[in-house]
């Protein structure tokens, strides 16, 4: 163990003692492998001299300094992000065993307590962009609970972007954790399967909407959560499922629902493909989302989203690094790069695309 000044610290150090802070507040505990956030975090609060311990990590982190290092690299590497990845694990797993009996032995849904851990997840991300953090998360089993907690997380942040009241900001963080709760109800080997399903197979999973409203319907809750669960894959030119509905028949909160789902899907990797680069789903949902989705809520979304990754490290199609400068209005999902010195408008360069956030 050795007394060192916070000038010569280096990530990848470890704490040998807890640091503490005003009013005896914990700043970081003891065992910390240090990053260059918490150096600079101890220089902001005028910590002179810290314990380090004296062995050398097996694994150092990565410093967040680094130029040739992407953003999400960087982030991933963070403080910030292990906090967010350990708080969303720590409440997935609870919240899994909790749909298990809400499935299985209907037990009652604790609104509260559920709205308390997407909050405690949304929360560990500090002022870090929430989508910057799932993107990182996207090489972890994304399974049907980890997309409940997701579309639950990006509905969040949708609502605050419509301006939606606390009330309603709450059902609709609810509708996107339990709009897939009939999944329960589906076999592993269909919701699994890495091949093309059959006819019947794509029957029986499209039955989960119908499953979901089942178990939720005598439940306790909001009925606009309960008709999420029903709605939540139909769309408004009829082209959706269990009843084809369209514009008029379906809540707006199922609407809602249906593009954060859809999104979150899309950029995520499943049994039958790769995920897709965020920009690419932009793409799509600006050729068919005027169609599918209604389009106070589809543009709203695209907007905010596709400004969610100015200042991202992107790979474009020549396999040129960039970084995203600006947005198009017009074309959400080509927008202004850097690659070195030089600025690209990708709605000028059609053989240019971005083929991935990196």
């Amino acid at each position: 163990m050795s007394l060192i000044s916070v000038s010569q610290l280096q990530a990848g150090m470890i704490l040998a003692d807890d640091i503490y802070i005003f009013d005896n507040k914990l700043l970081l505990p003891k065992d910390t492998e240090l990053t260059d956030y918490m150096i600079n975090k101890m220089g902001f609060y005028a910590i002179s001299n810290v314990k380090i311990k004296d062995s050398i990590p097996s694994e150092p982190v990565i410093s967040v300094s680094g130029e040739d290092e992407s953003y999400s690299k960087r982030l991933k590497h963070s403080y910030e992000f292990k906090r967010f990845k350990e708080e969303f694990f720590k409440n997935l797993y609870v919240l899994k065993t909790e749909f298990l009996d809400i499935a299985n032995k209907n037990k009652k849904i604790r609104s509260n307590e559920f709205l308390n851990r997407v909050n405690s997840v949304i929360e560990s991300a500090g002022s870090k962009n929430i989508f910057d953090m799932l993107h990182c998360m996207r090489e972890y089993d994304d399974s049907t609970f980890v997309h409940a907690l997701n579309t639950a997380l990006i509905c969040h942040v949708f609502g605050h972007w419509l301006n939606l009241n606390e009330e309603d900001l709450s059902v609709l963080t609810l509708s996107g954790l339990l709009h897939d709760i009939g999944k329960i109800r589906v076999s592993d080997t269909i919701i699994k399967k890495s091949g093309i399903l059959s006819p019947s197979e794509r029957s029986l999973m499209e039955a989960h909407t119908i499953y979901g409203y089942e178990i939720l319907k005598n439940q306790e809750i909001d009925e606009r959560i309960k008709l999420t669960a029903l709605m939540h894959h139909e769309r408004c030119d009829g082209t959706g499922y269990p009843k084809a509905y369209r514009t008029s028949q379906i809540t707006d909160f199922a609407k809602i629902v249906g593009i954060v789902a859809e999104y979150d899907s899309l950029t995520s990797a499943r049994p039958y493909r790769d995920a897709m680069c965020p920009f690419d789903v932009i793409k799509q949902f600006e050729l068919e989302g005027l169609q599918k989705f209604e389009t106070r809520y589809i543009l709203t979304f695209l907007d905010h989203v596709s400004n969610a990754f100015i200042n991202n490290t992107v790979l474009l199609s020549n396999d040129q690094k960039a970084e995203v400068i600006m947005i198009n209005k017009q074309f959400l999902s080509r927008p202004m790069v850097k690659s070195g010195k030089h600025f690209i408008d990708l709605t000028k360069t059609n053989d240019l695309y971005i083929k991935a956030v990196i």
